[in-house]
């Protein structure tokens, strides 16, 4: 993934709505296979925090009720426990939900990122 996408073109797509919108709609799709409702109102210049915030519930309550969940939609969106562990030993966030949200936006983000740089390549 590294050599295919930059950290920069990770970082510029943040800001860009085309993304967002396909991010948000990834989010809500891999959410919705494990019966998680994800609501967005569209606006891409509030997606980040929209999104964030009921992830951050979703994830807290399976923490907290359902871990083998909680660890069969990370492997669905492809986010392993060593990349978490991993971003654990920075944390800079104040519970460990906000942080797999954080990481989750970013994965999911990839994810179109990577659909859409094989799109370009002209591969199905």
């Amino acid at each position: 993934m590294n050599q295919l996408i930059s950290r920069s073109q990770i970082e510029q797509s943040k800001k860009e709505e085309k993304f967002i919108l396909l991010t948000a709609r990834q989010v809500q799709k891999d959410f919705a296979m494990f019966g998680f409702d994800v609501k967005f109102s569209g606006e891409a210049a509030r997606a980040y925090d929209e999104l964030l915030h009921q992830l951050d519930a979703h994830i807290r309550r399976m923490i907290d009720t359902n871990y083998e969940r909680l660890m069969g939609l990370l492997y669905q969106i492809d986010l392993s426990e060593k990349e978490i562990q991993r971003a654990g030993a920075v944390n800079t966030y104040e519970t460990i939900s906000e942080m797999i949200s954080h990481l989750v936006l970013e994965r999911e983000l990839k994810k179109v990122l990577l659909r859409e740089y094989f799109k370009e390549q002209g591969y199905k």
